[in-house]
């Protein structure tokens, strides 16, 4: 149930403690009784009595009158369910009524309320036990736990005394309201600002909302004077743990304001994010009287915020997709599809600055021409997919060959050309070779499964500086290198020098 005023706390709290008062002194004094003792004490006598009798007759050895006793007693007494003597070796020797049915041996000699054992002794020691059984207490259990007494006490305490102790209360608390001594003026003052006003006493107890802070919640609605601010369930959880460090009891215990506290109060779409400020109310002689706490929605804000920020995440991953896709196509531009080097589209647009370059700085340029040989013949016995496999591998090598700096294109169908600045003579002609080697070497052996296959290719090398004047003219001399190693037999490197290009074969 919802309390929504101190007058019900106060009501339910008086209500309570009274009837714990009233159990406590039954627990203690037993100054109410309870209707199963009654019952019980009244049943021990019945069976003490009735144990007297039977010690007596058997004493006297008169079986068949104690029989007949025992028989008038259960046939009269309608509470009696059975009779029966038991010997201290567990034997019963006289029974009436259906005793074994109705005798439960895991009670033992403890007696209850449906069932009772009294000892019979026979001169110093113990003879055994007269055993009665009585009818368990018949009607509803709710009805006969309503009509104890204790219960029915309470009921009482329940109704009449909480509508007594209201009354009582709630003049008293007219007479104690802080809120009273607030003028309506100062009410309706507060009730105009936009932001939640509320006023606190030091123990952090509300003296007086405004209107905006009504406004916040249904909680905060109901929020009622003289409850703990920090205890409103629509606040409480975004509340610290500690109540020492909560805004309004720091600027009290720190005679000092508390602001720009940032809450987010509320789930789902009664979600709001406040901002929280608090001032400390204090005396002429400095001591804190309480605290002026204001709460600034900032909700719709805080949103925007959020939503712009989301918008800006979203234009970056946007920026940052179309920069890769951007990188895709030029990459698609710029690169062949099968071998991953450059075009010739692209090759040129490089080489033709690096070339210029060379020329202004006086740095040697050095093109090599690399051909596959009897490539026709692979397409032809090992078919189109096997030769596409030796282009991606030929063309692997020579990238694995090459610097940063260094320009590699498939220039024709299994014709690359290589382009490395900063090269002397000799420097090139050890990297045609090395080239030459490795594609001779690790190509074969990665190719292992396409059966009678051996792959080499033929180099042609041209190094700017001995009268190459154009781009077209370097390339063109490579060619010419590249053409004279494919004469004089292929898997070679030549070098052009003039007419009489030289061949360097291993």
């Amino acid at each position: 149930m919802k309390i929504s005023s101190p007058l019900v706390q106060m009501t339910v709290a008086l209500v309570a403690l009274t009837g714990t008062l009233l159990m406590l002194a039954d627990l203690f004094f037993g100054v109410l009784s309870s209707r199963d003792v009654e019952t019980m004490r009244a049943r021990k006598q019945i069976g003490e009595s009735l144990a007297v009798q039977v010690a007596a007759l058997m004493e006297r050895d008169e079986r068949e009158l104690l029989q007949r006793t025992l028989a008038s007693v259960l046939e009269r007494n309608a509470e009696l369910r059975s009779l029966a003597i038991r010997r201290a070796d567990g034997q019963v020797v006289m029974q009436l009524g259906n005793h074994q049915e109705a005798w439960r041996d895991s009670a033992g000699e403890r007696s209850t309320i449906s069932q009772l054992a009294v000892p019979l002794n026979a001169g110093a020691g113990r003879w055994g036990q007269f055993e009665v059984t009585f009818r368990r207490p018949t009607g509803n259990p709710v009805v006969r736990w309503l009509s104890e007494p204790m219960v029915l006490m309470l009921l009482f305490m329940s109704t009449v005394g909480a509508v007594a102790f209201a009354l009582y209360l709630r003049r008293a608390l007219q007479h104690l309201d802080p809120a009273s001594v607030i003028p309506d003026r100062v009410q309706g003052a507060f009730d105009t600002m936009s932001e939640g006003v509320v006023v606190l006493d030091t123990r952090g107890r509300v003296l007086l909302t405004n209107k905006a802070f009504r406004g916040f919640d249904e909680d905060a609605a109901a929020a009622r004077t003289g409850a703990a601010l920090s205890a409103l369930p629509w606040l409480a959880p975004s509340l610290p743990a500690d109540a020492a460090d909560h805004p309004w009891a720091r600027a009290m215990n720190e005679r000092t304001m508390v602001t720009g506290l940032t809450l987010d109060v509320g789930a789902g779409d009664q979600a709001r994010h406040l901002i929280v400020n608090c001032a400390p109310i204090a005396d002429p002689g400095g001591a804190a009287r309480g605290c002026l706490a204001t709460f600034n929605d900032v909700t719709e804000l805080h949103r925007a915020n959020a939503q712009l920020r989301d918008t800006l995440q979203q234009l970056s991953s946007s920026n940052a997709l179309i920069e890769l896709k951007n990188q895709e196509l030029h990459r698609m531009a710029t690169r062949d599809a099968l071998s991953g080097c450059l075009n010739r589209r692209a090759f040129h647009e490089h080489l033709a600055p690096l070339f210029a370059r060379a020329q202004k700085q006086a740095f040697p340029l050095s093109c090599l021409m690399i051909d596959i040989d009897h490539f026709k013949s692979v397409n032809d016995t090992h078919g189109h997919a096997a030769g596409d496999r030796v282009i991606q591998a030929v063309a692997k090598q020579i990238a694995a060959a090459a610097r940063a700096e260094d320009l590699v294109c498939r220039y024709g169908g299994e014709e690359f050309c290589f382009v490395a600045p900063n090269l002397g003579v000799e420097e090139t002609r050890a990297l045609a070779e090395q080239i030459r080697q490795r594609v001779e070497r690790d190509v074969t052996a990665s190719l292992h499964d396409v059966p009678q296959l051996k792959v080499t290719v033929s180099v042609g090398v041209h190094t700017r500086g001995a009268g190459a004047a154009t781009v077209a003219e370097l390339i063109d001399r490579a060619d010419q290198a590249l053409y004279r190693s494919k004469r004089t037999g292929r898997n070679r490197v030549s070098m052009f020098a003039g007419p009489k290009a030289t061949s360097l074969v291993l």
